[in-house]
């Protein structure tokens, strides 16, 4: 049994699985001021004013080994990965060290190492000013890509088709600045599909890989308030082979020894080209859809690779759970606002093809907050013997499920404080209304802007939720 630190930001709630995780039998939590109440009685907390100041994060997890000697560090979620990886290198722990954290996190340095290996990417700059970001964007010609260096879940990702939407998004929050000094600036991309690539490495070579696609590219999706959907690809396939070639090629590039990675790769009419890799678990749904399939629990590798251990117990993975050849998945919308109506798990069990159902809201939440590319009420998994059918199978699922919203400061018949306005219907696909600007999270503070989060109901506001609203490592 061991001790383990979890890096996590106060926007985040934490899988129960890792609170609970049997391979330890002391966790303690480094996580922002303000937010002790998300977590169980008995479990040991330090606050820092941001994860994101490593050494504040070090400061705290001296405290921590200092009471008990510490066996590794965790860090799942996308913000805590360079504190996580300073920790380990200062203190001798197993883990991604903090070169090859910040490798995994920085996509400026990622993209710079990506390319020096020969992998194939869209032209990329980056940039440290407002200028640079102006200039860098004239020189590779309207419409861009520009994103900060350091992020997850889409956030603050853009596509600017001139100046005057370049300088919207500077004044909106992608400005380098101090906590986020760099920003990256890309030709985009004529994307004709997009794929993600989910590993596991240990000692250096990739052990297990799935390759799946999304229903759409996710960039398209961005702000329309729809999270992703993907169907995995099976080994034969040729796409798969192709997409798990650019992983190990980028994993081998980036120098991972241990751990789980997730990999973006966009399909063009010049061919693959890879966008991002991360070293920590896929967002949303994507670690049970692959283990639905597969047997790979990548939570479970991840906590295993974080304490110097190998990734899977018996030396293979666990039996899949189906045998189905496709196997898909779709997030189910969310709206701002308090639900008055909707799906029900059974409802969705008896569509066509489903494999398994989990609901994170109920009627009666109040959404509040960002909604990201992996946010979502809950998720479907569908099963298929074609590729054909697990996409109609997927359709169909988007095209049955239901959301209704009260939106706030409205009355319990859906009129405003006027008597108008009535409730509003969140549909599915592609035209759907955008999703609500930031706002506070429950406990009056400003949600993290670089870690995406599950938007949280106003009942999980004050404690640890006994039934939290994601149970899935988001990214």
């Amino acid at each position: 049994m061991a001790h383990a630190v979890l890096i996590c930001s106060g926007a985040r709630v934490p899988a129960a699985r890792l609170l609970d995780h049997p391979l330890l039998d002391r966790l303690s939590i480094i996580t922002e001021h303000g937010h002790t109440a998300r977590y169980p009685d008995g479990v040991a907390v330090e606050t820092v004013g941001s994860v994101h100041d490593v050494d504040e994060v070090l400061a705290a997890a001296w405290r921590i080994a200092g009471r008990h000697p510490l066996d590794g560090v965790l860090a799942p979620y996308e913000v805590g990965l360079p504190a996580a990886g300073y920790v380990r290198t200062v203190l001798g722990l197993p883990g991604p060290d903090f070169t090859t954290a910040t490798l995994f996190t920085n996509k400026h340095a990622m993209k710079q190492r990506l390319a020096a290996a020969g992998l194939p990417l869209m032209p990329f700059a980056g940039a440290h000013s407002d200028a640079q970001v102006r200039a860098r964007a004239a020189e590779f010609g309207w419409p861009v890509v520009v994103k900060p260096a350091y992020g997850g879940g889409s956030k603050d990702v853009a596509v600017v088709a001139d100046a005057a939407e370049l300088d919207a998004w500077l004044a909106g929050g992608g400005s380098p600045r101090p906590r986020n000094p760099t920003a990256v600036v890309e030709r985009r991309a004529d994307i004709l599909v997009e794929y993600h690539c989910d590993g596991v490495v240990h000692d250096g070579a990739v052990r297990s890989v799935v390759t799946s696609r999304y229903l759409e590219p996710v960039l398209g999706r961005i702000g329309q308030g729809d999270p992703y959907g993907s169907y995995q690809l099976p080994s034969d396939h040729p796409e798969h082979r192709a997409v798990a070639e650019l992983h190990a090629a980028a994993v081998a590039a980036l120098g991972l020894r241990s751990g789980v990675t997730h990999l973006e790769v966009f399909g063009t009419p010049d061919g693959l080209r890879v966008s991002e890799v991360a070293c920590r678990p896929g967002g949303g749904a994507i670690p049970a859809a692959i283990q639905l399939r597969s047997g790979v629990d990548l939570v479970d590798v991840c906590v295993r690779t974080s304490l110097g251990l190998p990734p899977f117990p018996d030396g293979t993975p666990a039996p899949a759970r189906t045998d189905a050849r496709y196997v898909g998945h779709c997030g189910l919308a969310l709206r701002p606002g308090t639900i008055t109506e909707l799906s029900t798990e059974a409802e969705l069990a008896a569509l066509p093809g489903v494999l398994d159902v989990v609901l994170h809201q109920r009627v009666g939440d109040r959404i509040a907050g960002h909604i990201y590319s992996a946010s979502a009420a809950g998720f479907v998994h569908v099963g298929a013997d074609t590729e054909e059918e697990v996409r109609e199978r997927l359709a169909t699922v988007r095209a049955a499920y239901r959301i209704r919203t009260r939106p706030d400061g409205t009355g319990p018949d859906g009129t405003g404080p006027d008597g108008t306005g009535p409730e509003s219907t969140r549909p599915e696909g592609p035209g759907a209304e955008s999703a609500a600007p930031d706002s506070t999270a429950p406990d009056g503070t400003a949600p993290d802007t670089t870690d995406p989060r599950p938007p949280t109901p106003d009942h999980a506001a004050s404690a640890a939720p006994a039934r939290p609203v994601a149970e899935a490592v988001a990214s």
